[in-house]
Formats: C-alpha cells, sequence, structure tokens
C-alpha cells in the first residue's frame, strides 16, 4: 500500500491545498485553490459519514467540477464523488483489523522516502513477525491504518488542481507495547503465523464475559473485561501442536508519592520492600529516579515557555486512555479533572511539579514515565510471575512513544536499520556463541555475565529471539536525561572502554562508540604479521570488523596497534553515523537550519559527512581507490588460487573440492571466484564445460597426492595467498571503503596486492617447519631465495653497474626503495660482479622511501653485475641503469625482484619485442642466478614469423648476472633481422632471472624488455 510521508493525529478533518497543474500561459495566485475538509459524523468502523470539501478559489476563476477518488488506505463506500459532499460507509472493524496489521508488517518509509544514504530495495525485517504474539502497536502505524485517502481533483476556469485529503477513521484500538500483561477494558490484538486456518479459543477468567471477535482468523481480538489471567489456544500446523499464550489483565497504580530534594520522585515505600536499594539487579528504582523517563512530566511543567499540552499525557504518565474506560490510569485519578482545570500543566514554571504534588496527588502519583508503561499494569496476576508476561526486549515497547514521527521516530528508524533485522537474528540468534550479538537476550545476558568468553544460557527460541532492539544497547531504567542534541547525555549499556574484545584487543577512549565495538569486530582474536599460523590460513573475519579497522588492528602487511584518527573523534562511531547524520526527513522534524532533529536511529552515516570536518575532499576521494585496490586484489587472488591448484596438478596431484569433484587435469579449471564462505576464505570453481562447485570454503579444498594423507590446499601455499585474502574480507566487510581508517587499510591493500601478484605462479613445495622455500620468501619474510643474505627478507635487482660509456658518459645505477614498515630497515647490498662480491650498507626511516645514488659506485664497482638486496623490513625496490652526459641521462629500469620468484629447471619464458638493426636498433640479454647453485640455460632466438635462427648454452655461476651482448648480431649472424624474439629455458639450477633491453643506437636510450610466461 502507499505509505503517508508524515504521521498524522487521528482527526476528522484535514486542510490541505497543493497546486499540482494548471494552464500554461497563465499566471496564478499562489495557491489558486484552498479545500478544506470536514467530516459529519463519527467515523468508527462500520459508520457512514459525510465528508465535504468546501473549495475557495484565489485566482478569480470559476468552479467547474469536483472529482473525489480514493487513492489509499482500506476500501470505502464512496457516493457522490463527483460532488462537494461525498457519503462514506466505513469499512468493517475486521477490515481495519487486516490493514493496522499489514501496516505493522510493512516498513514505515517508502524506498522513494529514504535518503541517499540508505540502501534500497532490500528485504523488511523490521516489521511484524511471522509469530504468534500479542500484537504490539505504535502511534504510526495506527494513524496510518485508519488513514483513508483522497484525491480531490478540483477544476475551474483556470485548471485542474489535486488535492490529498484524508479522512481518519476513529478506531477502537490504542497504542500496545506488546507484552502479555495487558489494562482491562482495551482491546488486545493477537497474530499469529501465517497458515491455511486457524482455531483460536479463550478461556476467560471468573466473572469475564469476554469472547474473541473472528477467532478462525489469523489476526482475531478480544477485550478483557475483568482483572485475572486469559489463556488463548490455536494450533501451529506447521508444528501440528497447540500454542498457548497467557495474558494477564489488570488496572494501573502508579509509584510517585513526593519528591527528593533534588526534585527526583519519591516511589511508594510498599515497592521498596521488595525492590531493595543497593540490591544487585533488583534496584532499578534508584537509576530510574536519574534518568529522563522518571522526569520528562516534571520537566515540562516546571519549564517557562514550554510548548506542553494534554496531547503530551499519553506518552508522558501511567495509563491515559483516549477512550473512556476505566482501568485506573491517570485519566481516571480522583483529581485528574480537577488538574486540568489548572495552567499547571500548560504554563510552565519552576514551582508547577511541586504544587502538583501537594494539591493533585493522585495525579502525580501517575505521571512521568514509570514502570508501568513497559511492564503493563501493576494490579494484575502478572505482577511477581517469571513466565515472561511483563518482560520483553523488543522495540514494540519504546515505539508506543518513541513511534509517533515526525518528532518522535526513532522506533521507525529503527526498523529501517540492520539492527533490525529479525532473519539474521532467528539464524544466528538462539546459539549459545553467536546470540552474544545476534540477538538482545544473549547481549543483555552477556552484559550481566561480566562479557565472558563463556557460551550463554539461551532460554529463548527462535520464535521469541529478538534482534539488537533499543534495549539492547540501552538499559531503559537509566537511559539518561537528554538526547538528540549537542548535550545528549543519553545512555548505552557500553561506553568509553570496551570489554576485551573476540577480535583480540580493547577499544579505549571510544565514548559511547563502544558499544558498537563490542559486536562490530573480526572476532577472530589478533591476525597479524605476529599471529599467523598456517593451520588456519584460511580464516576469514566475521563481517562487521569496523572496530578492528579504526582501531588499527588486524591486517597483515603493515604495522597495527596504531588507531585510526576518526577513532579518536568524541563518541567514535556514533558521532557520525547517529549525532551528525540527520535522520530521513519523513521520519523526524524539521528545524529552522534545514536539519531534521535528533539522533540518527538508521545508523547510516550521510553520503557527506566527511564535509563537515574536511573541506578537500568527500567520502568518493577515499573509497574510489579502495575499490580498485580492492577489485584488483580480488582478482588477483583468484588468479593466484587457479595458479596454485595448477601447479599442484601438474605436480602429479590432484585437487579435491569437499569431495563434490575431483580435479586431474589442470585444464579442466575454466574459472575461480574468491568469496566468504562459512567464516572462511572460499571459491568457488567453474569447471570446462560450465559446471560449477560452490560455496567451498577452502578448509574443504585438499591436495590429493598420489600416497599420503590429502592436505589443506593453503598449507601448500604461500604465507602471502591466506594474509591477503584476509586483508580483503577485513576492508570488505568493513563496508566504509576506507573511510574508517584510510592509511591503515591503504598500507594492508598495497602491500597485499604486491605480495599476491608476486606470487610464483610454479610453487608446488610443502612447508618445512612454517617455511615455504618455493614461495615469496623474501617478500614476506622467510628469507628463501638468499645467496649472501641471511636477513628475513631479500630482493634482487638483474643488472646494475658503474662503467664508463661513449664519449665521456658514464652508466650509473640508482637503487630507490621504500620501507613498509614505521621500524627502521637496515640494508645490506651485495653486488655479484665478476671480479667479485662488493657489499655497501644503509638504512631507511620507517614509512620512508630513500634513494641510493650511484650505489654501486659507493661500492668502488667499475664493473656490471646482479645486486642482491638484504633487509630485515619488507621494502618495495626500484633501480634505474642509465647513461649520465653533459646532455642529460637515459636509462632503464628494473624492479627489485622479490628473492626467490625465479625460474626453475623445466621452465621457459619469452622475451618479445626485440629488434636489431644495423645502425638503428641493437638488443641484448641478461640472465641473473639468484640462486645457490650453478645454471644452465638455453637461449633460442627466432625472427618475426618464428624461424629459429640459433640455440646456445649459457652456464651463469650462483649468483651472479650475465649479459650476453647484442646475440642477434654476434650469435645468429643476423645483425639486420629488425623484429625478433628469444626463448629461455632454464635446463638446471633455480630463481633465475631474464630480462632484455632494446637501445636506439642514434640516442643510445634503452628499454627494459620483461620476461613473459
Amino acid at each position: 500500500m502507499e505509505k503517508s510521508r508524515y504521521h498524522q493525529h487521528p482527526m476528522l478533518a484535514l486542510i490541505a491545498a497543493i497546486l499540482i497543474a494548471g494552464v500554461a500561459g497563465l499566471t496564478f495566485a499562489a495557491t489558486p485553490v484552498t479545500v478544506t475538509m470536514t467530516v459529519t459524523g463519527d467515523p468508527v468502523p462500520g459508520a457512514t459519514v459525510s465528508a465535504k470539501a468546501k473549495v475557495v478559489i484565489n485566482d478569480g476563476s470559476t468552479l467547474q467540477s469536483i472529482k473525489w477518488t480514493q487513492t489509499g488506505g482500506v476500501a470505502a463506500i464512496v457516493a457522490g464523488d463527483t460532488s462537494d459532499t461525498i457519503a462514506v460507509a466505513m469499512p468493517s472493524r475486521k477490515l481495519f483489523r487486516e490493514e493496522l496489521m499489514t501496516v505493522l508488517e510493512e516498513a514505515p518509509i517508502t524506498d522513494a522516502q529514504r535518503p541517499a544514504n540508505m540502501p534500497t530495495g532490500l528485504a523488511y525485517e523490521g516489521g511484524l513477525q511471522n509469530r504468534f504474539v500479542v500484537a504490539g502497536v505504535s502511534p504510526h502505524a495506527l494513524a496510518d491504518a485508519a488513514a483513508i485517502k483522497f484525491d480531490v481533483a478540483v477544476t475551474t476556469s483556470s485548471g485542474t488542481y489535486r488535492v490529498p485529503l484524508t479522512l481518519a477513521g476513529n478506531l477502537p484500538w490504542e497504542t500496545a507495547t506488546g507484552t502479555r500483561n495487558v489494562p482491562i477494558l482495551l482491546p488486545v490484538l493477537l497474530h499469529a503465523k501465517k497458515q491455511a486456518t486457524y482455531n483460536w479459543t479463550l478461556t476467560a477468567p471468573a466473572g469475564s464475559t469476554a469472547t474473541l471477535l473472528d477467532p478462525t482468523t489469523q489476526n482475531p481480538e478480544f477485550t478483557p473485561d475483568v482483572a485475572g489471567t486469559y489463556q488463548l489456544t490455536v494450533t501451529d500446523l506447521t508444528a501440528n501442536k497447540p500454542v498457548t499464550m497467557t495474558i494477564h489483565a489488570g488496572t494501573w497504580k502508579g509509584i510517585i508519592t513526593s519528591q527528593d530534594a533534588t526534585g527526583r520522585p519519591v516511589v511508594d515505600t510498599a515497592c521498596m520492600q521488595c525492590h531493595v536499594k543497593n540490591t544487585p539487579h533488583f534496584d532499578l528504582f534508584t537509576p530510574w529516579a536519574q534518568s529522563g523517563h522518571a522526569e520528562i512530566f516534571t520537566q515540562n511543567v516546571n519549564t517557562p515557555g514550554g510548548h506542553y499540552t494534554s496531547a503530551c499525557i499519553s506518552c508522558h504518565s501511567v495509563g491515559f486512555n483516549a477512550k473512556p474506560v476505566n482501568n485506573k490510569g491517570i485519566d481516571e485519578a480522583a483529581d485528574f479533572a480537577g488538574f486540568l482545570t489548572t495552567d499547571l500543566l500548560t504554563h510552565g514554571d519552576p514551582q508547577n511539579w511541586t504544587k502538583t504534588l501537594a494539591n493533585y496527588p493522585a495525579t502525580a502519583r501517575m505521571a512521568n514515565i514509570q514502570c508501568e508503561n513497559c511492564h503493563g499494569p501493576q494490579d494484575s496476576a502478572a505482577h511477581m510471575k517469571k513466565d515472561g508476561s511483563r518482560k520483553t526486549l523488543s522495540s514494540e515497547v519504546c515505539g508506543t512513544c518513541h513511534g509517533e514521527p515526525a518528532r518522535h521516530g526513532r522506533y521507525q528508524q529503527w526498523q529501517l536499520s540492520g539492527h533490525a533485522n529479525y532473519e539474521v537474528a532467528v539464524a544466528e540468534g538462539t546459539d549459545a556463541t553467536c546470540s552474544k550479538c545476534h540477538s538482545a537476550q544473549g547481549f543483555v545476558q552477556w552484559q550481566d555475565k561480566g562479557f565472558s568468553t563463556a557460551n550463554l544460557d539461551v532460554t529463548w527460541t527462535a520464535d521469541d529471539v529478538h534482534p539488537q532492539t533499543c534495549a539492547t544497547c540501552h538499559d531503559p531504567h537509566d537511559v539518561g536525561t537528554t538526547s538528540g542534541g549537542p548535550t545528549t547525555n543519553s545512555k548505552v549499556r557500553v561506553t568509553g572502554k570496551t570489554p576485551p574484545l573476540m577480535a583480540g584487543f580493547t577499544a579505549t577512549n571510544v565514548g559511547s562508540g563502544a558499544i558498537c565495538m563490542t559486536c562490530h569486530n573480526g572476532r577472530r582474536d589478533l591476525r597479524d604479521d605476529a599471529h599467523f599460523t598456517v593451520a588456519d590460513a584460511t580464516r576469514a573475519p566475521h563481517e562487521g570488523p569496523q572496530a578492528d579497522i579504526l582501531m588499527g588492528q588486524n591486517l597483515y602487511f603493515t604495522k597495527v596497534g596504531t588507531r585510526g584518527l576518526h577513532s579518536m573523534i568524541q563518541d567514535s562511531c556514533v558521532a557520525c553515523h547517529m549525532e551528525s547524520t540527520d535522520p530521513p526527513a519523513a521520519l523526524a522534524n524539521l528545524n529552522a537550519d534545514g536539519t531534521y532533529g535528533g539522533t540518527n536511529h538508521t545508523f547510516y552515516a550521510s553520503n557527506t559527512i566527511c564535509t563537515k570536518c574536511h573541506s578537500n575532499f568527500t567520502k568518493e576521494t577515499v573509497q574510489a581507490p579502495v575499490e580498485a585496490k580492492l577489485a584488483a586484489l580480488k582478482a588477483q587472488m583468484e588468479t593466484s588460487i587457479r595458479n596454485l591448484m595448477q601447479a599442484q596438478i601438474r605436480a602429479g596431484n590432484a585437487i579435491d573440492l569437499n569431495g563434490q569433484k575431483t580435479i586431474k587435469n589442470a585444464s579442466d579449471i575454466a574459472g575461480i571466484e574468491f568469496i566468504s564462505s562459512h567464516g572462511r576464505q572460499g571459491v568457488n570453481v567453474t569447471l570446462t564445460g560450465g559446471t560449477k562447485v560452490s560455496d567451498l570454503s577452502l578448509a574443504t579444498v585438499k591436495v590429493v597426492r598420489p600416497a599420503g594423507t590429502p592436505v589443506e590446499l593453503y598449507s601448500v601455499a604461500d604465507p602471502a595467498l591466506g594474509k591477503a585474502g584476509w586483508n580483503y574480507f577485513m576492508v570488505e566487510s568493513d563496508k566504509s571503503k576506507g573511510v574508517h581508517n584510510p592509511a591503515f587499510v591503504n598500507s594492508a591493500l598495497d602491500v597485499s596486492l604486491f605480495a599476491v601478484s608476486s606470487i610464483n605462479a610454479a610453487a608446488v613445495s610443502t612447508p618445512a617447519n612454517g617455511v615455504n622455500p618455493a614461495a615469496i620468501g623474501g617478500g614476506l619474510g622467510n628469507g628463501a631465495g638468499a645467496v649472501s643474505c641471511n636477513t628475513k627478507y631479500v630482493y634482487w635487482s638483474e643488472m646494475v653497474g658503474h662503467t664508463p660509456g661513449s664519449a665521456g658518459s658514464q652508466w650509473r645505477t640508482d637503487l630507490v626503495a621504500r620501507n613498509l614498515e614505521s621500524s627502521t630497515a637496515s640494508l645490506r647490498f651485495v653486488l655479484h660482479q665478476a671480479s667479485g662480491d662488493l657489499e655497501a650498507a644503509g638504512t631507511i626511516d620507517g614509512n620512508s622511501q630513500k634513494a641510493f645514488e650511484d650505489l654501486t659506485a659507493t661500492m668502488s664497482a667499475s664493473n656490471i653485475g646482479a645486486l642482491e638486496i638484504c633487509s630485515d623490513r619488507p621494502l618495495l625496490v626500484a633501480t634505474r641503469i642509465f647513461n649520465q652526459a653533459d646532455n642529460g641521462t637515459y636509462g632503464q629500469s628494473y624492479d627489485g625482484r622479490v628473492a626467490d620468484l625465479g625460474y626453475s629447471a623445466g621452465q621457459t619464458i619469452s622475451l618479445i619485442g626485440l629488434r636489431q638493426k644495423s645502425n638503428a636498433f641493437r638488443s641484448n640479454l641478461v640472465i641473473t642466478n639468484g640462486g645457490t647453485t650453478e645454471a644452465q640455460v638455453t637461449v633460442n632466438l627466432f625472427d618475426s614469423s618464428g624461424k629459429s635462427l640459433t640455440a646456445y648454452n649459457l652456464i651463469v655461476k650462483a649468483g651472479s648476472g650475465l649479459q650476453d651482448i647484442e646475440p642477434f648480431k654476434n650469435r645468429a649472424n643476423a645483425p639486420d633481422i629488425d623484429w625478433g624474439f628469444a626463448t629461455v629455458t632454464v635446463v638446471k639450477g633455480t630463481n633465475i632471472l631474464s630480462s632484455a633491453s632494446m637501445i636506439d643506437m642514434k640516442t643510445n636510450d634503452p628499454t627494459t624488455i620483461q620476461a613473459r610466461q
């Protein structure tokens, strides 16, 4: 159904005048037509009333016609729809009740009414649930269900004007908390699960004549007429057993008898006989008396120039009824009528509450928000019972008052949030561990147990579990006194400092955001370079690791423990997601400054929130590069996992996909999709022919050897794969796309992408003692691939030198390195050249870049060789070998290669785009042996057509480089071959690197040609 944008209080007339259409070329008054609707008769269900549209024409035109069309609400029978007065046959009580239940199930606003920061098109899970319950009813839902909406088209000689009008039905129901402790003489709405038939029965207490209305429907009702216990029974057809609801009915009592020296309420001493002061979990009056609930009526009658009226009493007192029934609420207090004749309610004065206590004690007893507002009548059989009839953590309790937009719309805002997701609560909220954060009941019990790591005692079921409701975060007995502004002191259950988090750390000085972080963390203990194990390498973080990102924790390949600047904002999470973001316009009051009032309880941060503090960039400035890096990392993870599987198959092993499929041919793997699966990194595998094996945790993807026990795929993988995969899901499931902690996220993603893209695709060795010798090694700290180094991090530059060039020029080498950690890096350079090794040393400050200019000259080198770089910190390395002359420089760059990423015996690479032409171009080859044993390679030279010109072998000593000068000219006798290519096959040896350079002979400018495989 069409949802109303603004809450409409029940009334019998609505004035509206909206210009929708006119005649082109004419000038009209600002409001050419004004329409006032008056209703004659009481629009209760089943009645017939008349609605008259009084049309006032303001532009001098003449009335031609009127047409009424119903556009929303329960279908009514309308007569006389072309006159100014219509007769409206109001729908039946049953139809209005069904409409109310529909409204309770639906989202409170449409997708079109959602602000840009809120997602649309999502399944709505925050409404009335598919359960056997007493229905809770908010003011917003009651008004929406009562609204019969019309479009009145008024045509005058100047045009047609469409005016929306609403006839508000006078419904028999009032707001309800949804508890099973109810006041007498007010209807109780029941709701059942969706099923084919219903057979409700009612057993009433002695003296009652109450009956069920529509007992064969999903949503019957009854009105308890005497105090006592009412039993409702209906068959659950799915479970094939009866469901019984015990509902207690009684009358209101009130508790306030006086005030203390600070003006706070003093409670009836009868209550304190049980609720003894300072008794843990039982002295609830002490915190309540200091809360805003206990003073809302007091505060407003005492405030000069306030806005208070009798319309506020329904929420700010005990037991007020709009209907004339006697259940001993405030409106039945012996002195209430007299109180209303005074100006104590509407003319604020600091002494008004004192006067009310003295002169109208029966009214004062029922004033403010007390126990009974939430727990139901005190004078009922529910008092002292432990059957749960007086207690619920459902947000419907709060919604009876905080569910009346625009001013009081937090309940509806919450309904639109992820915290109101009942589907997740049902799926996860009854597990002894998951329920700590996925149910209201679980979180409160977890807090009561001091946030212990022990499992909870789950006493609730999928039929009564609630998600993260209002009472999950706010103790309703201790809510603070003000909210929704800069002076708010609204309280939450955890503030300032979190308990020890399941993510392995404690967040301090985070204000109200502490309660968010208590659940919004990765929940997998510490995960960083100091806490990595191959045995658990496939682990993925729990979704929602915002605390980890904000606090600079639990990412690999970067420094951890330095919190992000956004975590230092007062109240951290709450500041941006609630206090500085407007709630939806349809659910909040418009302030004079154009903002909307109240804290935003949808929890979706504004898209423009960054500009409130930062003038030079928006969230897109931060998110765009992070999105690009995430996409690149995901693609590289998929490539690397596929390469890993294929390498294992080529080594004679098979890949088992959780018993669903065994892959024995590398070509059978058509594609890999990297996913999260059951708390693990996972894959969807597409096979040749289109078959897909989906939702595979990588813990279930095994390498099957010809003999021996199958092992997890990640156990034979480079450790970088598991670390980078963890980082991907941490950043992806944080959902801020870097906004929470840009520097931390970008640092981790940069190195993750570098690490995974550098993995040796042919690596098949099994790790020994936690070290994988065939892996990326030097790049990520296992020291593999070193010749002279004894450090964790090892890199190679294929060719460096300091040697004379032509015409007095000089070949030089500059090396630039970036330290990826915050601690100073100590470097050792080893130049492997024909005349012997030379060494130098250097340092790089943390998180800094440093250029080592003419490095080989500082080592007293006068030749060309291969450079081995040893470091105790991870680096990014690049070198440039160039010719320096009087008129400038020209040269070529080489990436610093991670130590053990070279090629091994049996592998062949290609060097394409070589060129040899007299007086125009020449090409040279470089072969570098980064291994510890002598290497042999076979070089094959080809022309562009693929014809082999010659093949020859080269021997390269361990830890050295060899430059093969102009092989097309000197070895193939083809000085003018023009374009050609070469292949290099490793005959023996490991960690062989190869590249080529093409030199413009007119400028001597070289271009580096990288190997291709």
